[in-house]
């Protein structure tokens, strides 16, 4: 007789009126009391639809490694409507819905490193994805 344990890792913090991680299957998982998981907090409005949107949005984020260090939190405004919130910046991204994720992350980096470049990420305070093959900025 053998047992097999696998240890499950949590990609993503659920705040709403319940409190768990979810896992790298999609499944929920209890908040651990000795350990703080470094993961993308979730808020807003938490529904099975939108959660089941988040997972993607999270296994997104973490096969891309700028990704998964920058992004600290993703905000539920509604089913299809997400925010993502970034570890230094202060804008707001508008991911909209989660079609075409690949398309929309690539042409948030490409903006990312050109408004690095020309020090202007301190202007905008919405960067909005929502569109195709645009990326929208709103200044302050």
């Amino acid at each position: 007789l053998t047992s097999k344990i696998f240890q499950r890792q949590p990609i993503g913090r659920v705040e709403g009126s319940t409190k768990f991680y979810l896992d790298e299957d999609g499944k929920s998982m209890p908040l651990s009391k000795m350990h703080s998981a470094r993961v993308p907090i979730i808020t807003g409005e938490i529904t099975g639809k939108s959660l089941d949107d988040v997972f993607e949005i999270l296994k997104y984020i973490n096969q891309d490694d700028f990704l998964r260090k920058n992004i600290i939190g993703i905000h539920i405004q509604s089913e299809e409507r997400y925010q993502l919130k970034f570890r230094v910046e202060d804008f707001i991204v508008d991911l909209g819905n989660v079609e075409d994720l690949e398309s929309k992350f690539k042409n948030f980096k490409a903006f990312y490193a050109k408004a690095m470049k020309d020090k202007s990420l301190r202007d905008y305070a919405v960067v909005s994805l929502e569109f195709d093959n645009q990326v929208v900025c709103t200044k302050i």
